[in-house]
């Protein structure tokens, strides 16, 4: 991908793409640029290209936790970061006090030093950045973020303690309580017990045992599900997260739209911001909607259609291609 003619590293390209990664203003493809990376540098830590691989390695890690929604990357990532540091932690500085290293503290100006190692004739100006001990720092740097992140991202939190909080003390499903938690989310801004909450109301519609849900509860749950997963924007939603999203709306049958319906005058078309706020009303919780078509709401076809657009989102938000496809 970044390889001249000749087969040695293109280094001014490569810091330029790392450079529009880092910016968020990347014109080439991402993930596809980071796992070729992971692949180079796990393939051969201490080789002739490492310096350069290790220091796109730590300039792009933020992004990589952040921006990339797919664990494979992040993960190979991980593994090359390993072998930096395998491959560099067992090295010193080979002559303290003969040069300073770079400092690294800005990213895209880490970023911007992989094209100055390109440079052959300034090569004896910038033996700090072949550095062991340099390198090493970065590596570890990188290391730390990137499974730091991975947990934060990837890893769903256990729910099973908010059973407390929204069961009642018959066993059902507290709706409008769980819904007015779930509410407190907004875009740009996660609220860590809506986001959790969102989860356990998927994680209960997926393993409730078969009757022990009223209808009323079941199409509560389905709805803040909608709710949660089309309200995923800029990244800060975990990937780990919508996936349970996903595996929720899963169970809903997906062939039903095909099918007739008595509805003829159509089914409930709100925007997803409302969807909670019709949760309640559904479950009796607030004034009631006269207007509000109660077997409309309940219809598979519906709730069919409902899950499609819901998992079409998803999977865009995943950059996924298909309706179904795992992160």
């Amino acid at each position: 991908m970044y390889l001249k003619d000749d087969g040695t590293l293109d280094h001014r390209g490569l810091a330029r793409d790392l450079r529009g990664i880092v910016t968020g203003r990347a014109s080439c493809d991402p993930p596809a640029v980071l796992s070729w990376l992971a692949a180079r540098l796990a393939a051969a830590p201490d080789g002739g290209d490492a310096p350069a691989l290790t220091l796109a390695l730590y300039a792009t890690s933020p992004y990589a936790i952040w921006r990339v929604r797919r664990v494979a990357v992040v993960d190979a990532l991980i593994a090359a970061a390993e072998r930096a540091v395998a491959a560099y932690g067992v090295g010193g500085c080979p002559g303290p006090g003969a040069h300073r290293h770079a400092p690294a503290d800005d990213h895209e100006t880490v970023a911007a030093l992989v094209g100055d190692l390109g440079d052959r004739e300034d090569l004896g100006d910038r033996e700090d950045l072949r550095c062991p001990a340099f390198l090493a720092g970065l590596a570890r740097s990188a290391l730390t973020t990137l499974r730091n992140g991975r947990r934060a991202r990837f890893e769903a939190p256990d729910t099973a303690d908010l059973d407390a909080y929204f069961l009642t003390p018959g066993g059902g499903i507290d709706i409008e309580r769980l819904t007015l938690t779930v509410e407190r989310q907004r875009p740009g801004g996660p609220n860590d017990l809506a986001e959790q909450a969102a989860v356990w109301a998927a994680r209960r519609l997926v393993v409730a045992p078969a009757g022990t849900l009223t209808a009323e509860e079941r199409l509560g749950l389905f709805l803040t599900v909608c709710f949660a997963a089309q309200h995923c924007y800029w990244c800060t939603t975990p990937p780990a997260m919508v996936s349970i999203y996903r595996d929720a709306l899963a169970i809903i049958d997906l062939a039903t739209p095909a099918l007739p319906c008595p509805h003829a005058n159509g089914h409930p078309d709100v925007p997803p911001r409302t969807l909670l706020r019709y949760a309640r009303a559904l479950a009796g919780f607030g004034s009631d909607d006269p207007r509000l078509d109660r077997g409309a709401w309940h219809c598979p076809r519906h709730t069919a259609e409902r899950a499609v657009r819901a998992l079409a989102y998803t999977a865009g938000y995943l950059g996924l291609e298909g309706p179904r496809q795992k992160v």
